[in-house]
Protein backbone atom coordinates (compact mmCIF):
# COMPACT_ATOMS: atom_id res chain seq x y z
CA UNK A 1 0.00 0.00 0.00
CA UNK A 2 1.67 3.29 -0.94
CA UNK A 3 1.07 6.49 0.92
CA UNK A 4 -1.52 7.67 -1.45
CA UNK A 5 -3.70 4.54 -0.53
CA UNK A 6 -3.20 5.41 2.91
CA UNK A 7 -4.20 9.06 3.24
CA UNK A 8 -7.64 8.18 1.35
CA UNK A 9 -9.70 6.82 4.56
CA UNK A 10 -9.25 9.48 6.52
CA UNK A 11 -10.24 12.02 3.21
CA UNK A 12 -13.42 9.91 2.92
CA UNK A 13 -14.01 10.57 6.90
CA UNK A 14 -13.80 14.20 6.42
CA UNK A 15 -16.07 14.14 3.51
CA UNK A 16 -18.42 12.10 5.28
CA UNK A 17 -18.02 14.67 8.47
CA UNK A 18 -19.14 17.68 6.02
CA UNK A 19 -22.14 15.91 4.76
CA UNK A 20 -23.26 15.13 8.36
CA UNK A 21 -22.49 18.68 9.18
CA UNK A 22 -24.17 19.92 5.82
CA UNK A 23 -27.46 17.17 6.30
CA UNK A 24 -27.55 19.40 9.97
CA UNK A 25 -28.04 22.86 9.10
CA UNK A 26 -31.89 23.37 9.44
CA UNK A 27 -33.16 26.57 7.48
CA UNK A 28 -34.38 29.06 10.29
CA UNK A 29 -34.93 32.42 8.80
CA UNK A 30 -34.60 34.06 4.92
CA UNK A 31 -31.98 37.21 6.23
CA UNK A 32 -32.80 39.72 3.60
CA UNK A 33 -30.33 43.06 2.82
CA UNK A 34 -33.21 45.33 3.67
CA UNK A 35 -36.52 45.21 4.93
CA UNK A 36 -37.55 48.83 3.82
CA UNK A 37 -36.40 50.44 0.37
CA UNK A 38 -37.43 53.72 -1.03
CA UNK A 39 -36.84 53.81 -4.47
CA UNK A 40 -36.79 57.22 -6.19
CA UNK A 41 -38.29 57.14 -10.30
CA UNK A 42 -40.37 54.84 -12.08
CA UNK A 43 -38.63 51.88 -14.59
CA UNK A 44 -36.21 51.69 -12.05
CA UNK A 45 -34.54 48.49 -11.34
CA UNK A 46 -33.28 47.28 -7.44
CA UNK A 47 -32.33 44.07 -6.85
CA UNK A 48 -33.68 42.88 -3.42
CA UNK A 49 -31.67 39.79 -2.17
CA UNK A 50 -31.34 37.56 0.99
CA UNK A 51 -29.95 34.59 2.26
CA UNK A 52 -31.42 31.61 3.78
CA UNK A 53 -29.48 31.16 7.39
CA UNK A 54 -29.38 28.22 9.71
CA UNK A 55 -30.13 29.57 14.10
CA UNK A 56 -26.20 30.48 14.00
CA UNK A 57 -26.47 32.80 11.37
CA UNK A 58 -24.46 30.59 8.69
CA UNK A 59 -25.88 30.25 5.18
CA UNK A 60 -27.42 27.21 4.33
CA UNK A 61 -26.41 26.38 0.54
CA UNK A 62 -28.70 24.82 -1.97
CA UNK A 63 -31.83 26.86 -1.08
CA UNK A 64 -33.18 28.83 -3.34
CA UNK A 65 -36.13 31.33 -2.08
CA UNK A 66 -39.25 32.79 -4.71
CA UNK A 67 -40.29 36.17 -4.32
CA UNK A 68 -43.97 38.14 -4.92
CA UNK A 69 -45.02 41.47 -4.85
CA UNK A 70 -47.92 42.53 -3.39
CA UNK A 71 -48.74 45.28 -5.87
CA UNK A 72 -47.26 44.96 -9.75
CA UNK A 73 -48.87 48.14 -10.36
CA UNK A 74 -46.12 49.66 -8.19
CA UNK A 75 -43.35 47.38 -8.79
CA UNK A 76 -43.21 43.90 -10.36
CA UNK A 77 -40.40 41.33 -9.09
CA UNK A 78 -38.21 38.39 -10.89
CA UNK A 79 -39.79 35.39 -8.90
CA UNK A 80 -36.52 33.42 -9.26
CA UNK A 81 -33.73 37.00 -8.73
CA UNK A 82 -35.30 39.25 -6.47
CA UNK A 83 -35.30 41.64 -9.22
CA UNK A 84 -37.70 44.46 -8.76
CA UNK A 85 -38.86 47.13 -11.55
CA UNK A 86 -40.62 50.49 -10.12
CA UNK A 87 -43.82 50.46 -12.28
CA UNK A 88 -46.15 53.49 -10.63
CA UNK A 89 -46.04 55.63 -7.57
CA UNK A 90 -47.29 53.63 -4.29
CA UNK A 91 -46.02 51.36 -2.03
CA UNK A 92 -46.05 47.45 -2.05
CA UNK A 93 -44.39 44.52 -0.17
CA UNK A 94 -42.15 42.43 -1.80
CA UNK A 95 -42.09 38.96 -0.25
CA UNK A 96 -39.52 36.24 0.01
CA UNK A 97 -40.36 32.69 0.77
CA UNK A 98 -39.17 28.89 1.08
CA UNK A 99 -41.17 25.96 1.31
CA UNK A 100 -38.97 23.33 3.11
CA UNK A 101 -39.59 24.35 5.46
CA UNK A 102 -41.58 27.20 5.40
CA UNK A 103 -40.29 30.63 5.71
CA UNK A 104 -41.30 33.93 4.78
CA UNK A 105 -39.36 37.46 5.10
CA UNK A 106 -40.89 40.96 3.41
CA UNK A 107 -39.48 44.15 2.31
CA UNK A 108 -41.18 46.95 2.60
CA UNK A 109 -41.22 49.24 -0.68
CA UNK A 110 -41.92 52.54 -1.14
CA UNK A 111 -41.34 53.78 -5.16
CA UNK A 112 -41.89 57.84 -5.14
CA UNK A 113 -41.86 59.07 -9.21
CA UNK A 114 -38.79 61.71 -9.28
CA UNK A 115 -38.14 61.89 -12.81
CA UNK A 116 -36.36 65.20 -12.63
CA UNK A 117 -34.29 67.69 -10.56
CA UNK A 118 -33.67 71.07 -11.47
CA UNK A 119 -31.92 73.99 -10.05
CA UNK A 120 -32.39 77.82 -10.96
CA UNK A 121 -30.44 79.03 -12.31
CA UNK A 122 -28.21 76.78 -13.83
CA UNK A 123 -25.41 79.62 -14.18
CA UNK A 124 -24.89 82.64 -11.82
CA UNK A 125 -22.33 84.82 -10.95
CA UNK A 126 -22.32 85.31 -6.86
CA UNK A 127 -20.39 89.64 -6.85
CA UNK A 128 -19.68 91.12 -3.20
CA UNK A 129 -18.16 90.71 -0.65
CA UNK A 130 -17.30 87.48 1.22
CA UNK A 131 -20.64 86.40 3.12
CA UNK A 132 -22.98 87.72 0.25
CA UNK A 133 -25.68 85.72 -0.07
CA UNK A 134 -27.89 84.08 -3.17
CA UNK A 135 -31.08 81.94 -2.72
CA UNK A 136 -30.95 78.97 -5.73
CA UNK A 137 -34.81 77.95 -6.67
CA UNK A 138 -35.52 74.34 -6.36
CA UNK A 139 -37.67 72.36 -9.34
CA UNK A 140 -38.77 68.36 -8.60
CA UNK A 141 -40.92 67.35 -11.17
CA UNK A 142 -42.56 63.49 -12.12
CA UNK A 143 -42.20 61.33 -15.39
CA UNK A 144 -45.27 63.06 -16.13
CA UNK A 145 -43.40 66.80 -15.98
CA UNK A 146 -45.75 67.45 -13.19
CA UNK A 147 -44.42 70.06 -10.63
CA UNK A 148 -43.79 68.56 -7.23
CA UNK A 149 -43.10 69.93 -3.29
CA UNK A 150 -40.04 68.28 -2.23
CA UNK A 151 -36.99 68.68 -0.19
CA UNK A 152 -33.43 68.49 -1.39
CA UNK A 153 -30.04 67.62 -0.07
CA UNK A 154 -28.24 70.56 -1.12
CA UNK A 155 -24.21 70.22 -1.61
CA UNK A 156 -21.40 72.76 -2.84
CA UNK A 157 -18.32 70.83 -4.34
CA UNK A 158 -16.01 73.64 -2.87
CA UNK A 159 -17.08 74.99 0.69
CA UNK A 160 -14.10 77.33 0.36
CA UNK A 161 -15.57 79.32 -2.37
CA UNK A 162 -19.53 78.89 -1.31
CA UNK A 163 -21.54 77.27 1.09
CA UNK A 164 -25.16 76.03 1.03
CA UNK A 165 -27.53 76.01 3.46
CA UNK A 166 -30.28 73.45 3.37
CA UNK A 167 -32.78 75.71 2.11
CA UNK A 168 -30.46 76.15 -1.32
CA UNK A 169 -28.98 79.92 -0.08
CA UNK A 170 -25.25 79.99 -1.15
CA UNK A 171 -22.58 82.25 0.77
CA UNK A 172 -19.43 83.08 -1.04
CA UNK A 173 -16.38 82.31 1.16
CA UNK A 174 -13.85 82.88 -1.73
CA UNK A 175 -13.06 83.72 -5.30
CA UNK A 176 -13.71 80.82 -7.70
CA UNK A 177 -15.63 78.30 -9.04
CA UNK A 178 -17.88 76.11 -7.58
CA UNK A 179 -20.92 73.69 -8.35
CA UNK A 180 -23.93 73.42 -6.43
CA UNK A 181 -26.02 70.46 -6.14
CA UNK A 182 -29.33 69.72 -5.13
CA UNK A 183 -30.46 66.15 -4.82
CA UNK A 184 -33.68 64.05 -3.81
CA UNK A 185 -33.41 60.42 -3.36
CA UNK A 186 -30.53 59.73 -5.82
CA UNK A 187 -32.07 62.15 -8.30
CA UNK A 188 -30.32 65.26 -8.93
CA UNK A 189 -29.80 68.79 -10.42
CA UNK A 190 -26.96 71.54 -10.06
CA UNK A 191 -25.80 74.68 -10.71
CA UNK A 192 -22.34 76.56 -11.41
CA UNK A 193 -22.03 79.53 -9.70
CA UNK A 194 -18.71 81.91 -10.09
CA UNK A 195 -17.53 83.81 -7.27
CA UNK A 196 -16.09 86.83 -7.64
CA UNK A 197 -14.83 89.77 -4.96
CA UNK A 198 -16.20 93.31 -6.98
CA UNK A 199 -18.21 95.74 -5.56
CA UNK A 200 -21.84 96.10 -8.00
CA UNK A 201 -21.59 99.68 -8.14
CA UNK A 202 -24.87 100.01 -10.70
CA UNK A 203 -27.37 97.98 -11.72
CA UNK A 204 -30.10 98.24 -15.09
CA UNK A 205 -32.54 96.11 -16.24
CA UNK A 206 -34.34 96.52 -19.83
CA UNK A 207 -36.73 97.46 -21.28
CA UNK A 208 -38.44 99.12 -19.26
CA UNK A 209 -41.74 98.74 -20.42
CA UNK A 210 -42.76 95.38 -21.42
CA UNK A 211 -46.53 94.70 -23.09
CA UNK A 212 -47.82 91.24 -22.56
CA UNK A 213 -51.07 89.36 -23.33
CA UNK A 214 -52.02 86.94 -20.84
CA UNK A 215 -50.13 83.20 -21.30
CA UNK A 216 -47.04 85.36 -23.12
CA UNK A 217 -43.27 85.18 -21.91
CA UNK A 218 -41.17 88.28 -21.70
CA UNK A 219 -37.67 88.52 -20.95
CA UNK A 220 -35.56 91.37 -18.67
CA UNK A 221 -31.88 91.85 -19.63
CA UNK A 222 -29.67 92.84 -16.22
CA UNK A 223 -26.60 94.58 -16.64
CA UNK A 224 -24.46 94.83 -13.36
CA UNK A 225 -21.37 96.92 -13.44
CA UNK A 226 -18.51 97.38 -10.74
CA UNK A 227 -17.11 100.91 -9.48
CA UNK A 228 -14.71 101.31 -12.89
CA UNK A 229 -17.93 100.47 -15.23
CA UNK A 230 -16.72 96.99 -16.05
CA UNK A 231 -19.24 94.91 -16.54
CA UNK A 232 -19.87 91.33 -14.41
CA UNK A 233 -21.37 88.54 -16.30
CA UNK A 234 -24.44 86.38 -15.17
CA UNK A 235 -24.59 87.89 -12.04
CA UNK A 236 -27.46 86.66 -9.93
CA UNK A 237 -30.39 88.65 -8.92
CA UNK A 238 -33.71 87.63 -7.10
CA UNK A 239 -36.59 88.86 -8.60
CA UNK A 240 -40.04 90.18 -7.51
CA UNK A 241 -43.16 91.27 -8.79
CA UNK A 242 -45.50 93.93 -7.04
CA UNK A 243 -48.22 92.05 -7.88
CA UNK A 244 -48.62 88.57 -8.76
CA UNK A 245 -51.70 87.83 -9.94
CA UNK A 246 -50.81 89.86 -13.26
CA UNK A 247 -46.96 88.96 -13.56
CA UNK A 248 -44.31 86.76 -11.84
CA UNK A 249 -40.65 86.86 -12.74
CA UNK A 250 -37.99 83.56 -12.72
CA UNK A 251 -34.49 84.44 -13.42
CA UNK A 252 -35.52 87.58 -15.48
CA UNK A 253 -38.07 85.44 -17.82
CA UNK A 254 -41.65 87.42 -17.32
CA UNK A 255 -44.77 85.30 -17.28
CA UNK A 256 -48.29 87.36 -17.88
CA UNK A 257 -50.67 85.71 -15.65
CA UNK A 258 -53.58 88.08 -15.59
CA UNK A 259 -54.79 91.67 -16.69
CA UNK A 260 -53.24 94.30 -14.91
CA UNK A 261 -49.99 95.96 -14.13
CA UNK A 262 -46.89 95.24 -12.12
CA UNK A 263 -43.51 96.03 -11.32
CA UNK A 264 -40.67 93.32 -11.94
CA UNK A 265 -37.87 94.10 -9.16
CA UNK A 266 -34.59 92.79 -9.65
CA UNK A 267 -32.37 92.69 -6.26
CA UNK A 268 -28.38 92.37 -6.01
CA UNK A 269 -27.06 92.97 -2.96
CA UNK A 270 -28.00 96.55 -1.75
CA UNK A 271 -28.51 97.71 -5.71
CA UNK A 272 -31.91 97.01 -7.26
CA UNK A 273 -33.44 97.81 -10.96
CA UNK A 274 -37.00 97.79 -12.23
CA UNK A 275 -39.10 97.22 -15.56
CA UNK A 276 -43.18 97.73 -15.68
CA UNK A 277 -45.19 94.95 -16.85
CA UNK A 278 -48.70 95.87 -18.58
CA UNK A 279 -50.97 92.90 -19.20
CA UNK A 280 -53.69 92.87 -21.25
Amino acid sequence: MNRFTRVLPGVALLLAAALVLACGQKPTEIRLKNTKLKVYGLGRVVSVGGDVVDKKGEIVPGKMVTWESSNPKVATVNGQTGSVKTVGEGKAKITARLGDPPLEAVVALEVLDIGLVNVFPSRTTLAGPAGSTFPLALEVKKSTGEVVESKAEWTSSAPTVATVDPSGIVTSVGEGKVNVKATVGDVSGAADIVVVFRTIETLEAAPLNIPLKVGELGKVDLVARDPQGAPIPDVGATWTSSDPMVATCSGGTVLAIGPGSATIRAACGSKTAEVSVIVF
